[in-house]
């Protein structure tokens, strides 16, 4: 057993200790909850692992040290815990506290103050693994943060690691000093990042704020202040529960936000001011971005584009899925179904691959944006929550109105034409726009297994989905559906990344711009009746998709008169002011109304 060698006062506790005035907790995992990353050899033997403190460098420099905590996720295998500090690895410890038995949680010893020399200390501790068990086996509690002094391991019995061994390979321990120094301040917080939706002039909104505290005092409330341009506001935001004092401590906040008057692309500039109605000292306490003030708020519909395959025996909740979005939002919700590889004879993986980007199945992305499950969301506990998803995405507000319309020719050429209505002006269009044929109902022979759909549903460990949309599946005799009807599936498309020159600037509110396009039938169709045309906005600089439209494909009999009368109500003309009737390139159209949009004939 190690050696005491200074005085001590030690309080064991598995509660949160009460920190001191001052205080806060340092490590290299700076959250309050113990995290579940787990290292191990998976042998009952005596672990002695330790973090190197240095002297010489900021915010640990003279600090002194007045407790540790020391994490286990299951501690009934573990025994004769020791805490211990010393100057070198090698030598006998300067501290030393036997402990005993942990528990679950935190392991709190307190002991008198030490300070930190300039040459630095060792914080570590012994344990015994007493019999293995799902924990026990894995005992160490790591973090993801990599470094040359978070991670020092020595078991005896195990000949790579019988001296000591350092190494970041596996990340750093998670335990965590109490610790007050000059390096500490009492309030500071860096801005790690801002996300602003787009905002309607002249509104009330939000503001998406990342920070970390790295103060002694926790955090209540914080004051900030922004601007857009010469528009400059100010703010103040209490935390529906105050941050705990630990260092380097991640929060994310979402702030009340006044709207600019002026309309368009402008630069926000944001400065978090003070915190707990006290001044900030952090650094590094600003950050901006670009937002769009837009004239009006615009219809949204959101896309989910998921990605799929017969052969994919979990993809049933994707129908589930997309099926109960389609029910709860049928106004605001779009799904493009991409099946791809392995023989699914619906394939179109070589015309998606460049905006795909998965390989895991089932998945989707919901304007492009992260990928998560088209049923479980973020969650994997067999309920519904890509709602979520959904409703997070949806919420951005979109630059622009968009309808698109589109008609069989007879040559089984799809004629398509959208509309774009710009809520905001540019000088500069930045988006393009993007089409996708979809088609419901299609279904193979019997004969045929490439059409099957694989579910493993029905295997008895996947019963946790208890839904009522998923029963049909998790009921299914055997792993395979026959007779399935497969929707809104992906036929052919354009460049789903963006059709160049499909939208030019400038862009005025008021003055629609409209493009031309067509697709062909593909060979895969089976019922004209049941395709759709899904018309896709596209950021250029974020590829993210801003908003989109669908409209099924109507025969030339249906829209003859209407074409007949919009030819009688419209005029073309081109950039120069000339008729224009067949040109293509970019047109300008005036209606009977009097009213004018752009119009690009491709």
């Amino acid at each position: 057993m190690r050696k005491l060698i200074l005085p001590l006062l030690f309080l064991f506790a598995t509660a949160a200790l009460a920190q001191q005035p001052g205080c806060l907790w340092w490590g290299y995992h700076h959250a309050d909850d113990v995290p579940e990353n787990f290292l191990g050899i998976s042998k009952p033997l005596v672990y002695e692992a330790a973090i190197h403190v240095s002297g010489a460098e900021a915010p640990t420099q003279g600090a002194t040290i007045s407790a540790v905590r020391l994490p286990f996720y299951n501690a009934e295998h573990i025994d004769s815990l020791t805490l211990w500090i010393a100057s070198d690895l090698e030598q006998a410890p300067l501290v030393s506290i036997f402990a005993g038995k942990p528990q679950a949680g935190w392991n709190v010893i307190s002991l008198s103050p030490i300070a930190v020399p300039a040459e630095g200390l060792y914080v570590g501790y012994t344990f015994k693994v007493t019999d293995l068990d799902g924990m026990s086996e894995r005992p160490l509690i790591m973090c993801n943060e990599y470094s040359e002094g978070g991670l020092w391991l020595r078991i005896a019995g195990m000949k790579q690691y019988a001296d000591w061994y350092n190494t970041k390979r596996y990340g750093s321990l998670a335990m965590q000093l109490e610790m007050q120094g000059p390096g500490f301040s009492e309030h500071a917080a860096s801005v790690d990042a801002i996300r602003s939706n787009n905002v309607v002039a002249n509104t009330s909104d939000s503001l998406q704020v990342m920070f970390s505290s790295y103060g002694t005092e926790a955090v209540s409330s914080l004051q900030y202040a922004y601007a857009f341009g010469n528009e400059t506001f100010k703010g103040s935001y209490s935390l529906q529960k105050p941050l705990p004092r630990v260092y380097g401590i991640q929060a994310f906040a979402t702030l009340p936000l006044q709207a600019p008057q002026a309309t368009g692309r402008l630069p926000l500039s944001f400065q978090l001011t003070g915190l707990n109605d006290n001044g900030n000292t952090h650094a590094l306490n600003t950050a901006s971005a670009d937002v769009l003030s837009l004239q009006r708020k615009a219809h949204h519909r959101t896309v989910m584009e998921e990605y799929t395959g017969t052969w994919c025996s979990a993809c049933p909740r994707g129908f589930a899925g997309i099926a109960r979005l389609k029910k709860a939002y049928p106004d605001d919700f779009i799904a493009v179904s991409v099946h791809v590889l392995n023989g699914d004879p619906m394939d179109v993986y070589y015309d998606y691959y460049y905006v795909m980007n998965a390989t895991l199945f089932p998945s989707c992305r919901f304007d492009r944006g992260d990928l998560t499950d088209p049923y479980d969301g973020d969650f994997t506990d067999g309920h519904f929550h890509a709602d979520l998803n959904f409703l997070a995405a949806n919420a951005i507000l979109a630059p622009a109105d968009m309808s698109v319309e589109a008609q069989w020719t007879e040559g089984n050429l799809c004629n398509i034409q959208s509309t774009v209505d710009f809520v905001f002006d540019d000088d500069e269009c930045r988006y393009s726009l993007a089409y996708v044929m979809i088609e419901d109902s299609l279904s193979g022979p019997d004969d045929d297994h490439k059409w099957h759909q694989m579910n493993s549903f029905s295997d008895p460990s996947m019963a946790y989905y208890t839904e009522d949309d998923m029963q049909q599946y998790v009921n299914a005799e055997g792993t395979m559906l026959h007779g399935v009807n497969y929707n809104d599936v992906v036929t052919t498309m354009s460049d789903v990344r963006g059709i160049d020159g499909s939208l030019s600037g400038p862009q005025r509110v008021g003055i629609p711009m409209t493009h031309s396009y067509q697709l062909q039938l593909p060979a895969i169709s089976q019922n004209k009746a049941n395709i759709h045309i899904v018309a896709l906005l596209i950021d250029k600089q974020t590829k993210r998709i801003a908003n989109a439209a669908i409209c099924p494909v109507v025969t030339p009999e249906a829209v003859q008169s209407v074409a007949v009368s919009q030819q009688r109500r419209e005029q073309r003309y081109d950039l120069q002011g000339r008729p224009a009737d067949t040109q293509k390139g970019l047109l300008i159209v005036r209606q009977a109304d009097g009213t004018v949009r752009k119009q690009f004939i491709h």
